[in-house]
């Protein structure tokens, strides 16, 4: 088995927008921190997330993954396929106890009859 020839040189934007004839999206339109939040979540945490497929509807999600500042959250009841990413300041993630607080309706975890 062969060994993969290193690259020689790295990615380059300037160099890429130039030969796609491409224009980068200005900082602008970029609403995170340059600063990233400090993540102080853990894995198995709980709390309550906008359903992706459903952005009327809250449920109560888990931490199943940690990159830098964003969160990989499963909705409880579901399955690894429909995971999906926030960033830890994001407003459609909450603690528990926040629609109720709120006056909202916090869907019950998937296949849970109440």
């Amino acid at each position: 088995m062969r060994k993969p020839a290193p690259h020689k040189c790295h990615f380059s934007w300037e160099k890429y927008l130039k030969e796609t004839a491409a224009i980068a999206a200005p900082s602008s339109c970029f609403r995170q921190s340059p600063a990233p939040p400090m993540n102080g979540f853990k894995t198995g945490m709980k709390l309550e997330a906008q359903d992706p497929r459903n952005t009327t509807s809250t449920c109560i999600a888990t931490v199943v993954g940690l990159t830098g500042s964003r969160l990989r959250l499963r909705l409880d009841g579901s399955d690894n396929k429909n995971d999906f990413w926030r960033l830890v300041d994001s407003s459609e993630i909450q603690p528990i106890g926040s629609c109720e607080k709120n006056g909202g309706m916090l869907q019950p975890p998937l296949g849970e009859h109440i």
